[in-house]
């Protein structure tokens, strides 16, 4: 008897392992070729809800970066990825949390379009920000109301060309992630700070394309920013600054990727 019950607790411990070592997958899902875009002024929005992806005339390696949770620039393989677009809109089962979803993003990934990677440390020309010598000048959010959360970054541009970034409750984290269109390169907060805050940004039509990084000066030091409207400019004077710097950081390399989605 006891041998029967020890061996029925050890069936069901190896289902309970085989049960938790499955991948999370998608409960239907569709991949397609995206129809050519976009009229003046519009574009597709990608959305990511609770238990649900809808990605509109995406690349691939959009997609990777979503399911590894890096940013495109840490995904390398053939250039087609990040040419091809493809609408992908899936759904998890009933109870799918949206931490979830990255893991199932990887299960699609690797049985529609046959994905392998591997995981590898690149070095990566980056800007760091960083706090600048006296320290922050950031004045932090006021308390939001119940069901309000994360940060709000609005975009506009003056008649005279200069264009300004309102943050509304913004954390590092998030402002290092939207610096990199006004900067040319990746951003990563190596700021310490945990707050949120509200703080305003000018840049220049020239930052939009990442043009303004200041020159290195002989030491091989960032250069001061001229005088005028400049991203950099800005980030000074809350108090932060940006250093360009070399750093490892993770990357995704894909070793076997089909182009064409299999299943519907």
């Amino acid at each position: 008897m006891i041998k029967l019950l020890a061996l029925a607790a050890a069936l069901m411990a190896g289902a309970a392992f085989g049960q938790a070592a499955s991948p999370l997958s998608f409960e239907v899902a569709s991949v397609k070729p995206a129809a050519p875009c976009c009229a003046p002024g519009q574009w597709r929005e990608s959305k990511a809800g609770d238990d649900r992806i809808d990605f509109r005339y995406v690349t691939l390696r959009y997609c990777l970066a979503f399911a590894y949770q890096v940013k495109e620039y840490q995904v390398s393989g053939p250039s087609w990825l990040g040419e091809l677009r493809y609408d992908l809109v899936a759904k998890g089962p009933e109870g799918t949390r949206r931490e979830q979803l990255p893991e199932m993003m990887q299960t699609l990934l690797r049985e529609r379009f046959k994905v392998e990677i591997h995981h590898e440390k690149k070095d990566f020309n980056v800007f760091a920000l960083l706090l600048g010598n006296n320290g922050p000048k950031l004045k932090p959010s006021p308390e939001e109301p119940a069901g309000v959360e994360g940060a709000h970054f609005g975009m506009s541009m003056s008649g005279a060309g200069v264009g300004r970034m309102e943050v509304k409750r913004g954390d590092m984290t998030a402002l290092a992630n939207s610096l990199p269109r006004l900067v040319g390169r990746p951003v990563v907060n190596l700021t310490g700070l945990e707050g949120r805050y509200d703080f305003e940004l000018e840049f220049s039509p020239e930052d939009v394309h990442g043009m303004l990084a200041p020159p290195n000066s002989a030491d091989g030091t960032p250069a001061a920013p001229q005088p005028g409207a400049s991203i950099f400019n800005s980030i000074q004077r809350i108090g932060l600054k940006l250093e360009a710097q070399k750093r490892p950081l993770d990357a995704i390399a894909v070793d076997r990727a089909e182009k064409t989605a299999t299943g519907n």
